[in-house]
């Protein structure tokens, strides 16, 4: 069964080796490149343009990174219970004593396995990439800030790529299953995917390790906290709190309820948050948490690729022939 589930697959994951591969040979041929133009002398007008060109490479390979785990779930999940039902293959192997369970659990396994294996195999090289082209040559992807816990960087490199990987992985294979057509998988990771990863970037992974609120000072700006990591901390923007000690009754607005109302009044802004004794500063996630976001973030997806896992078998064990 092993053998029959990779002789089924295995166009699709060496296509998808192949990517990768070249993947990783841009991100190698990219960093070389820099390594080769960057110097302490002023660089020529040729070289600048060189530079602006490589910036681009790099801001093309950072989308390509962001959506990898998303293609391998459309690649190699949609079709390996969906194409089975389009060609009528898993007749023939539910009629040769094998369970329906077994089966699905066998083909998940094999091309679950070799989906993570590519994840974990780039995972490095991003890494790598990552920390040359942001932090040494100084290259803002998208215009963003330096430093890993930065969206556009946190979320291609640690333990976090690959546990995407198998929840896209998981929930190709859950559409195809549920919805046994192949094109109709596909559509559905690809949205169900971006909006997930979209939620979890802008609203689930700013809470999942305590926030540093730093107030702001009369001048009206926040400095980022100092942390033991030389790379910048993820800025969450600007909000409200109570200042420390303050006791607040059960039922009662909450500070960002209070210090909108506040700072909206045509004058007495300030004594209004005082009386309130509600502050008014910037939220970081400090770059040292970096850790504690990508542990915590791949434990929901993994998670969630269980849950999808046992819906999969729920539904080829309900699917007619």
């Amino acid at each position: 069964m092993i053998w029959l589930a990779w002789r089924r697959h295995r166009l699709s994951v060496l296509i998808m080796v192949g990517l990768t591969a070249a993947l990783g040979l841009w991100m190698a041929y990219v960093t070389h490149s820099y390594d080769g133009l960057v110097s302490a002398r002023i660089p020529t007008p040729s070289e600048v343009a060189q530079l602006s060109d490589l910036q681009n490479q790099s801001t093309v390979i950072a989308l390509l990174l962001l959506f990898l785990p998303c293609l391998i779930g459309v690649v190699l999940g949609a079709p390996l219970i969906a194409g089975e039902y389009r060609d009528r293959t898993n007749r023939l192997a539910w009629t040769q004593s094998i369970s329906r369970t077994r089966w699905t659990v066998t083909k998940w396994w094999v091309v679950g396995l070799a989906s993570v294996v590519l994840a974990a195999a780039l995972v490095p090289v991003a890494q790598w990439w990552s920390g040359r082209t942001s932090l040494q040559f100084g290259v803002s992807l998208f215009g963003f800030a330096f430093g890993r816990i930065q969206p556009h960087t946190f979320a291609v490199t640690g333990v976090a790529p690959v546990a995407y990987t198998l929840f896209a992985f998981a929930l190709g294979v859950t559409l195809g299953a549920l919805l046994r057509r192949t094109a109709w998988a596909v559509v559905g990771t690809v949205v169900i995917y971006g909006l997930l990863a979209l939620l979890m970037a802008t609203t689930i992974r700013p809470v999942l390790a305590p926030q540093v609120f730093v107030p702001f000072a009369e001048g009206g700006t926040a400095s980022a906290p100092l942390t033991s990591d030389p790379q910048y901390p993820w800025d969450l923007g600007a909000g409200f709190r109570f200042a420390p000690g303050t006791r607040v009754p059960a039922g009662s607005p909450s500070a960002s309820d209070i210090g909108q109302r506040c700072v909206n009044l045509p004058t007495g802004g300030p004594a209004c948050l005082a009386t309130h004794r509600v502050q008014i500063g910037e939220a970081y996630q400090p770059a040292d948490h970096y850790w504690a976001l990508q542990w915590r973030e791949s434990a929901l997806y993994l998670g969630l690729a269980v849950l999808l896992f046992g819906v999969a078998i729920l539904a080829v064990r309900r699917m007619r022939e």
